[in-house]
């Protein structure tokens, strides 16, 4: 008796799935949002120190985004072919929260005396 009705109940999940998808009534209306969180990096400063072996980067992460972030900058030193030869992380705003339009300063020093040929540096917020 329980045999009987396997077979088409296998038969009609079959079809209900094949439906789904190979496109059945999987159809979206209505306009999908996006969201990502903004930052901009103000005030940027990459100073190389007197002895020639530390450089001083600072700078504030502003939030344009509307919920408070908080987290940490990455640090990246490339060289002139555009590959990283090394990196730092230091807290943003002392790990406090900032909310919407506010900055967050941060600074740091890295020694970069083993380091050849650096020629950018790139700031990478990273909200945690």
């Amino acid at each position: 008796m329980k045999n009987r009705f396997l077979l088409p109940a296998v038969l009609i999940a079959t079809l209900l799935l094949t439906g789904n998808v190979l496109g059945g009534n999987t159809t979206r209306t209505g306009t999908l949002t996006f969201s990502a969180p903004v930052y901009e990096i103000e005030d940027l400063v990459a100073e190389l120190l007197e002895d020639g072996n530390n450089v001083l980067v600072s700078g504030k992460v502003k939030n344009l985004g509307y919920s408070p972030v908080k987290g940490y900058v990455i640090v990246y030193f490339k060289n002139g072919k555009g590959a990283v030869v090394h990196s730092v992380e230091t807290e943003v705003n002392k790990n406090s929260p900032f909310t919407h339009g506010k900055t967050g300063s941060f600074e740091i020093s890295a020694n970069i005396e083993s380091t050849p040929d650096i020629q950018n540096v790139v700031i990478e917020f990273v909200n945690k």
